[in-house]
């Protein structure tokens, strides 16, 4: 049976993990942002003023510590961390979620982070003069103008995280992966090698569908003029 044939036997059960697998990313990847964004805007209050030891200070240390945990988590092999969670979580959907938004939280961390401090100071000095707190100048100036570059760090981390979904199959995870898994350990049988590429044109399907949907919220949601 070609790659062909075998679509059109199974195309139901393809459309089915394709759809799981779109799903799955987009929960990993929105809980993971949230998280991120959320964190981000409390802890980007500017660099330390020496003369105020208190929020200034243990904002920068929680900054600091929070990007070095989640780079760490980052460089830790996709296989070993679903595995490491298997004796707290167990096999299933929780397993793979958990860790896939543990992958998801330091791109949009730093780009968060990043976007924040890269407004221009005068801009906030500016509204500081006109009477705004931090807090409002934080989401009213600073969130908007930071949007763009918290945006692609989204989208990054989305189009990684497509590809870190298809380990989540080892834990009996949603998606693709359990199409690519049952193809690679069945290489050299019969279907196995149609299942592998079909499943990995399948993941690049769910990324282009990614990348229309960013582009759509990038122009709905951001101004031509601070478009990057």
């Amino acid at each position: 049976m070609n790659v062909f044939q075998y679509f059109s036997a199974n195309s139901q059960q393809i459309l089915f993990l394709t759809q799981a697998h779109f799903l799955y990313v987009l929960i990993c990847v929105g809980i993971g942002s949230a998280i991120s964004i959320v964190l981000g805007l409390i802890v980007s209050t500017g660099e330390p003023n020496p003369n105020r030891f208190s929020f200034d200070w243990w904002a920068t240390g929680v900054r600091e510590g929070s990007l070095l945990i989640t780079a760490a988590v980052l460089t830790v092999p996709s296989l070993a961390l679903f595995v490491l969670f298997l004796p707290i979580t167990g096999l299933g959907v929780t397993t793979a979620i958990i860790v896939l938004t543990v992958y998801s939280l330091y791109t949009v961390l730093r780009n968060t982070v990043a976007g924040l401090r890269s407004v221009d100071r005068a801009v906030l000095e500016s509204a500081r003069g006109l009477g705004y707190g931090r807090i409002r100048r934080l989401l009213t100036i600073q969130l908007p103008l930071a949007w763009p570059v918290i945006l692609n760090g989204i989208r990054v981390t989305t189009l990684i995280s497509i590809s870190i979904a298809v380990v989540g199959s080892i834990v009996q995870g949603p998606g693709l992966g359990q199409l690519l898994l049952t193809g690679i350990t069945r290489i050299g049988a019969a279907n196995a090698f149609p299942q592998v590429l079909i499943g990995t044109f399948m993941c690049l399907v769910v990324a282009a569908v990614f990348e229309i949907f960013f582009a759509i919220v990038q122009r709905l949601t951001i101004p031509r003029g601070i478009r990057v």
